[in-house]
């Protein structure tokens, strides 16, 4: 057992710090205003990293398009309260602006990638970083959880985004309050300003065992960290503006972070250390493929090459959801419409043999006689909606089966602590008709983007006891019945016309050995 910890705190070897000048910031850690990459230099030297301390810090500031810092002011606190205003007008700035209710500044960051210094070699690169760390975040912790304060510290707050987010992404006011100059004469150059966070990088070789920083094995680290663009970090609170109720325009709104570090411990290892010490380790990784849904009946085929598979996570994004600021990419909801679906293995049903059904669905016959005569109809917009639909959204196309088979493909299991609701998928579903083209009010905004969901489709292989299968030279196939691009009548006509990307992510174990750095997938 190490005899001695070293905390340390390191600053980017690309810092360039964050300024305040001409009522806007400049400079820091930005895809538009400042640098695109945060780049940290771990040296080699006789001591081991404790993978499990690593911390990004810093502050986190948005601004909007004029540009100038989003921030609190005595006028608009009044106003928080106001969601969804029409002719008053008086939604704030920091209401209308949102990040990832699920991984809040985490989703700022689209790829990581580290390196070895001795040799500059690749030991690791994980790309669609973001949308992966929210899923996984959204399983880990329950609405009431994310509320408690050491989960706030990546400003998210879970299914509670709605009422809570216009604090976690505003800036404090700089006037003079009571005779005193808030932050003194520094202002918004302050060290103090902007909202402090605290997050781990979940990449497979910094989640394992502590890492031998010597020239014997790793020779260092360089760790990478690619930003992603504002408009998949930020959305609307409405996918559509009502007529009375012109709001901030979220286009050209941006993000800086500012006195960024990362912070961790190392370890002096004894001799004792270095005589057990494992050179081989076996890492959690996770590899990301891309395919979509173009029709009601389809099917996709992959050939991963990878060795021990542990599940298939598939999510689900219209094709105009991403790298927009009118619609929130962290809004995972099922393919359109799902009728049902089944999953392959070199052509045989696996890891079901049967067809997993979701029921009642837009093509079934319901229980419920007396209404519709016992089908279940929708109607194109918020007016015709009727039956057992008015209230019940989320019960239009019910998914236990799917939902848990999911969840076992994401997280390995069946966990007990997520936000994975059938609530919360009503809302999402809800969401989906109120964005319609001709709602009955139309002074106010419609379709709530803060209403996210966390479903797809997935394989789970590890049976609850850490069981693999080989996809060398093998296919997985998933083949989808659904509402997509059918123009259906039943479904809302803001999204039946649309394609869906089929985002897929393989978990599978790799192994890797730190003297070599020779890794086998």
């Amino acid at each position: 057992m190490p005899f001695k910890k070293l905390n340390f705190s390191m600053s980017p070897l690309n810092d360039n710090p964050a300024s305040f000048v001409g009522a806007t910031f400049t400079n820091g850690f930005s895809h538009s205003r400042g640098q695109p990459t945060i780049k940290f230099s771990i040296p080699a030297q006789e001591l081991m990293l404790d993978t499990k301390s690593l911390m990004l810090s810093g502050q986190f500031i948005v601004q909007n398009p004029t540009p100038a810092p989003v921030q609190t002011t005595i006028a608009n606190v009044a106003n928080y309260s106001v969601n969804n205003d029409s002719a008053a007008n008086n939604m704030t700035e920091n209401t209308q602006i949102n990040t990832s209710q699920w991984n809040g500044v985490a989703s700022v960051i689209d790829k990581v990638v580290i390196q070895s210094k001795k040799t500059n070699q690749e030991l690791a690169s994980v790309i669609n970083y973001s949308q992966y760390d929210a899923l996984k975040t959204g399983y880990m912790y329950n609405k009431d959880e994310y509320k408690q304060v050491p989960l706030i510290r990546n400003l998210c707050a879970g299914a509670n985004h709605g009422a809570v987010n216009r604090h976690l992404n505003n800036n404090p006011e700089t006037s003079v309050v009571g005779g005193v100059a808030q932050f003194g004469a520094q202002g918004q150059n302050s060290k103090f300003y902007g909202q402090f966070f605290s997050i781990p990088i979940d990449v497979a070789l910094l989640q394992n065992q502590s890492l031998l920083l010597s020239n014997n094995y790793t020779g260092g680290l360089i760790i990478t960290l690619h930003l992603n663009n504002e408009s998949s970090v930020f959305c609307t609170r409405h996918r559509r503006t009502g007529t009375a109720q012109p709001l901030p325009v979220l286009d050209g709104t941006t993000y800086t972070l500012k006195n960024v570090k990362l912070e961790g411990k190392y370890l002096s290892p004894t001799p004792e250390d270095l005589s057990s010490y494992q050179s081989n380790v076996l890492l959690n990784s996770r590899q990301n493929l891309i395919n979509d849904i173009v029709s009601t009946e389809n099917s996709s085929t992959y050939t991963p090459q990878l060795q021990m598979v542990k599940g298939i996570v598939n999510v689900y994004n219209d094709d105009n959801q991403t790298n927009n600021f009118n619609e929130n990419q962290f809004n995972f909801r099922r393919p359109l419409g799902l009728i049902e679906y089944q999953q392959a293995k070199n052509n045989v049903r696996f890891p079901q043999d049967f067809v997993v059904k979701s029921l009642p669905n837009t093509e079934s016959v319901t229980e419920n006689t007396s209404i519709g005569s016992g089908v279940l109809t929708l109607a194109g917009n918020n007016a015709g909606r009727n039956g057992i639909i008015v209230g019940q959204e989320g019960m239009a196309s019910c998914d236990v089966e799917a939902r848990l088979l999911f969840m076992k493909s994401l997280m390995g299991r069946k966990v007990g602590h997520h936000s994975a609701t059938i609530e919360l998928s009503k809302n999402a579903y809800a969401s989906d008709y109120d964005a319609e083209t001709a709602p009955p009010d139309t002074a106010t905004g419609t379709g709530s983007n803060v209403d996210g969901d966390l479903m797809g489709i997935g394989a789970d292989y590890t049976n609850g006891i850490g069981m693999v299968q080989n996809f060398v030279n093998q296919d997985y196939e998933l083949r989808v019945k659904s509402g997509v691009n059918s123009l259906s009548v039943d479904l809302s006509n803001q999204r039946n016309s649309n394609i869906e990307v089929q985002e897929t992510f393989l978990r599978n174990f790799s192994q890797m050995n730190l003297q070599s750095l020779q890794k086998v997938m």
